[in-house]
């Protein structure tokens, strides 16, 4: 029973990637909306796919090229009172003929097959693509939100260190600390401060990675 529902179970696509119609009070699918609709990279794909069926259409018509039509235009049938003779019955206005080489039977067929079975390709590697789409924008999300609570740590960090090197300061001053304990509270707050400035950076750093995937700002989605 089991095999058999893992088996039954497919991946329903418009859950990977929701409708545009369709609105998610989450955030993060949003996101995911978003990367797909404006990345560059996914209007590849989908055109891909768009050129895939036409070359099914184009195949399935290629039947018609077995018939050519032609004209025959000259001083006999353009004006017939001339054709004192009767010379237009070997010249006639149009032709009309057919050739139907045997290979055709097999031939189109065959490449009409192929055609739908590039269609049916295309297809997976778009959906593909809505896959990784799906997993590079979470994870550029979590990072997202990960950094952004590093930020808000080491900033408290960095404003409890400050008041304590200035509170050890005075302290150092009326002589109600040591030198040694004052130097141990500036080196903490130098450290509070490299910290700060790198998750700052890693903070800004990963709101510019997933801002690239949905191309606009964060403070821009609604």
């Amino acid at each position: 029973i089991i095999n058999g529902a893992l088996m039954a179970q497919g991946i329903d696509y418009n859950k990977i990637i929701l409708p545009d119609h369709v609105q998610s009070p989450e955030f993060a699918e949003k996101l995911v909306q978003l990367a797909w609709k404006n990345h560059p990279t996914n209007e590849i794909f989908r055109r891909q796919v768009q050129v895939a069926e036409y070359e099914v259409s184009k195949s399935s018509a290629a039947w018609l090229d077995v018939f050519s039509v032609q004209g025959n235009l000259n001083e006999f049938n353009i004006d017939e009172s001339s054709d004192v003779f009767n010379r237009s019955q070997f010249f006639p206005r149009y032709n009309f003929g057919a050739r139907i080489p045997l290979s055709l039977f097999v031939q189109t067929p065959n490449q009409v097959k192929q055609n739908k079975q590039r269609v049916l390709i295309s297809q997976a590697e778009l959906d593909a693509q809505k896959l990784e789409i799906r997993r590079l924008v979470l994870k550029a999300y979590n990072d997202f939100v990960l950094f952004e609570k590093v930020y808000k740590v080491q900033s408290q960090q960095y404003t409890d260190s400050e008041n304590l090197v200035k509170l050890t300061e005075q302290k150092f001053k009326n002589g109600e600390a040591t030198f040694e304990t004052y130097t141990a509270s500036q080196a903490n707050f130098n450290r509070a401060s490299i910290q700060l400035l790198q998750a700052e950076r890693d903070f800004k750093n990963a709101k510019v990675d997933l801002e690239q995937l949905i191309g606009i700002k964060l403070e821009e989605v609604q």
